[in-house]
């Protein structure tokens, strides 16, 4: 089977069209018709090329809407950007004892023209099949043609609303945060400097309330870190970039970046990530998602132990961060990373948060194809999981 040079990149933007997978929708369903009844064939489709499957978005006439790549006529398709036509694909090397012409559904004909993005990569096609040799006039590979283009164009109005709708629900959680969780800490701080000017403390006596100042400042600015790093990826629409990088030199800097709080609190923090353990991954999306996990840990744990360790499987890497902490309740596990039910736990020195922390660990883990989850014993600690790739795709 033939793969084009930039196959990566190719199956790298059809993925964010969100298309493979989803259940028929009428604009393509008619785009399909229409090229059967031009064409006057009674198979007729849309298809997605991914990296293993091809995936049929709309069909007519074919049983099935997923199959191997290596079956795949509109594999061939995309090697080009021109209209493939097959006469009779038992007289073509390429075909003759493909499955789809020795067996049902006894493909014969077929003419594909490729679906070419804005970006020039060749994510499937729109084609139409005949269990009988067939060919097609100029008219009706003109206008083959140009429904492919129109396939296209209904491709990047789909995505462009999914893009909008994704950018509202972030701006509505931003607000929500904004208005609430970061309004709290500052009107504590603000309600102290009140209460100080209104008594006229002294200076001693304004030193009682630092403690509560300084928690405050630490949860605004923790709140803050966290809403730059989330609406820096909601609101950027360039691709997230992954690179191959060693994962231990990482949680090394952010220790050294937080020592002092882990001083603080008298916590061991342990590395145990071995030197040469490599996951394909983007760092700013990794960095947050430790930082939040380790200083979660810190947040819950008094004269203990916070230890980051990493273990490769066969396509991933899956790091934890355990600590001897107080733990979590049963009834907080289940939804603990649920936008909804996101809630704040006061820490062992007195931590205040929002609860945002997690939430983001979730989104951004999912952005980097992975998955996230927690064990935890009241009393005792928990651990935090979550995995990333460990090659690239």
């Amino acid at each position: 089977m033939h793969i084009p040079e930039n196959d990566q990149e190719r199956v790298a933007a059809l993925q964010t069209y969100q298309l493979t997978g989803t259940p028929p929708e009428q604009e393509f369903d008619e785009l399909v018709e229409m090229a059967s009844r031009i064409c006057d064939m009674p198979m007729s489709a849309i298809t997605l090329i991914d990296s293993s499957q091809q995936w049929l978005k709309a069909k007519i006439g074919l049983p099935h809407s997923v199959g191997p790549r290596e079956e795949a006529f509109c594999a061939h398709t995309i090697l080009d950007e021109q209209l493939l036509i097959v006469p009779d694909a038992t007289r073509d090397e390429r075909f003759a004892n493909n499955p789809l012409v020795t067996g049902n559904p006894d493909i014969r004909f077929y003419a594909g023209m490729p679906l070419i993005n804005p970006d020039g990569f060749r994510l499937g096609s729109l084609c139409v099949l005949d269990t009988k040799p067939r060919e097609l006039t100029e008219s009706q590979q003109y206008y083959l043609s140009v429904l492919a283009r129109q396939v296209v164009k209904q491709m990047e109005l789909r995505k462009k609303v999914l893009e909008l709708k994704l950018l509202n629900d972030a701006n509505s959680k931003l607000i929500s945060v904004i208005s609430h969780d970061l309004r709290s800490p500052l009107n504590s701080l603000f309600g102290l400097l009140e209460l100080a000017e209104k008594y006229n403390l002294t200076q001693e006596d304004f030193k009682k309330f630092l403690p509560d100042v300084k928690r405050g400042f630490a949860a605004a600015n923790s709140l803050l870190t966290n809403l730059l790093e989330w609406a820096a990826i909601q609101f950027t629409q360039t691709q997230l970039k992954f690179s191959q990088t060693p994962l231990r030199p990482l949680v090394e800097e952010l220790i050294e970046e937080n020592h002092l709080l882990f001083e603080k609190k008298q916590n061991t923090i342990l590395n145990k990530i071995e030197t040469d353990l490599e996951g394909w991954i983007n760092v700013n999306l990794v960095k947050a998602i430790l930082r939040n996990l380790i200083l979660n840990a810190n947040k819950f744990t008094s004269v203990g132990t916070i230890t980051i360790t990493a273990r490769k499987q066969p396509d991933k890497v899956e790091i934890a961060v355990q600590d001897t902490g107080s733990g979590i309740a049963p009834e907080r596990l289940a939804r603990l990373f649920e936008w909804e039910s996101r809630t704040s736990t006061i820490g062992t020195g007195g931590e205040r948060g929002s609860g945002f922390g997690l939430q983001l660990c979730k989104e951004f883990v999912q952005q980097g194809g992975g998955s996230i989850w927690v064990s935890s014993q009241e009393g005792k600690g928990s651990i935090f999981y979550f995995t990333v790739l460990a090659n690239r795709k």
